[in-house]
């Protein structure tokens, strides 16, 4: 085994690694928590419509439940191009949901048009953003040995098993801003553009890194990426007109996301202690204060080698920015905020050597343990 394992470069033995337990995860939600029914990946209520593509006796739904993100991504999978009129009263915000139209696009393209696939393809897309993240990880730490089996820490992070079990976009839009990561740091200006604008298709909040990007370009005077991040903002723009002529119902939910810095993050607090730390709140308490010290965790290591990842300290802060001033409505549960923030766990993974920070070891198994109490507790 271990003259196998010496064949076998770094980056493929992280690959191999991660495949085995991806697989050994999606089959047990496939077949113990969702009983063999796919559409148990997308966390289905029953107040909101149900998507006229779906059979409601073949689908599982969670009754009482308002449902999940997923949910919406199905509805507009199966119908990307709302040519059902009925699809719109699936969703319950549709202008912001179809901002946001990336990934169910290219699951209902992948499947040909055929809908019984299309929630097998959005599964399969999540599981290759997992792997991609880890190879692109393993690509940006090519040239420092001591971080050759760091990217395996990717699979610590809550928030990845969370989007995986729920069927939201968030891993799609991981995989493209790690990918626009990695251009940048080795200088592929009409890649890092291209990624970080399909990025903003899938999650328009990476508009934030797209900025942070072309800050980093302007302060370290890299003139071959700032013309074409300049044009990389067009395709989300131009898609955002597009969507304000089709008159869709519902505004932007950007009001009620947001709100005066630090409120947010007060009253979650004063909620935390309100409600005791125990059954379910203990581990609510335990994932808000994790994203805390992960935030405090890369100014501190920043702070320390201020030279260097100047792009993941700018990032930070743009982040840090959009944490502090988040309302209630993103910060009340740990599957919303983990979900919304979980580029800050990436941006972490990205800053730290874990020869120089081996602390952070700690760090990363803790998140590992919440990690593992979602799988196995979340009902």
């Amino acid at each position: 085994m271990k003259c196998f394992s010496n064949k076998l470069s770094p980056k493929i033995i992280n690959l191999i690694i991660t495949i085995i337990i991806l697989n050994t995860v999606i089959i047990y939600l496939y077949l113990v928590k969702f009983q063999g029914n796919i559409t148990g990946f997308f966390r289905i209520g029953s107040i909101l419509e149900l998507s006229p593509f779906l059979d409601s006796e073949a689908t599982k739904i969670y009754q009482g439940e308002i449902g999940y993100d997923g949910q919406q991504f199905l509805s507009l999978a199966l119908d990307p191009l709302l040519q059902n009129s009925k699809t719109i009263a699936t969703l319950d915000h549709p202008i912001y949901r179809y901002r946001r139209i990336l990934y169910p696009l290219i699951s209902y393209l992948f499947s040909f048009g055929n809908r019984t696939l299309v929630p097998y393809i959005m599964i399969v897309i999540n599981y290759l953003s997992i792997i991609g993240i880890v190879y692109i990880t393993s690509l940006y730490f090519r040239l420092n040995q001591e971080q050759k089996w760091q990217p395996l820490l990717t699979l610590c992070i809550p928030g990845i098993w969370m989007v995986i079990s729920l069927g939201t976009a968030d891993l799609l839009s991981s995989f493209l801003l790690i990918a626009s990561f990695y251009c940048y740091r080795y200088n592929k200006p009409i890649w890092t553009a291209c990624t970080i604008s399909l990025a903003c298709l899938t999650r328009e909040t990476l508009l934030l890194i797209w900025l942070a990007i072309l800050l980093t370009s302007i302060f370290q005077n890299k003139k071959e990426q700032i013309k074409p991040l300049l044009w990389a903002w067009l395709p989300p723009f131009l898609w955002t007109i597009y969507i304000g002529f089709l008159n869709l119902p519902g505004k932007v939910r950007v009001k009620a996301n947001f709100g005066y810095p630090f409120i947010g993050i007060y009253n979650k607090l004063m909620s935390l202690l309100m409600k005791g730390f125990q059954g379910e709140n203990l581990f609510e308490a335990y994932s808000f204060i994790l994203i805390i010290i992960v935030f405090v965790t890369i100014f501190v290591i920043n702070a320390r080698n201020h030279k260097d990842n100047q792009l993941i300290r700018l990032s930070t802060m743009l982040y840090s920015m959009m944490f502090a001033m988040s309302s209630m409505t993103i910060l009340n549960y740990y599957l919303d905020y983990s979900r919304v923030f979980i580029d800050v766990y990436l941006l972490l993974l990205l800053t730290i050597n874990i020869k120089k920070h081996p602390i952070t070891l700690i760090l990363f198994f803790a998140l590992g343990v919440g990690s593992f109490s979602f799988l196995f507790l979340h009902s």
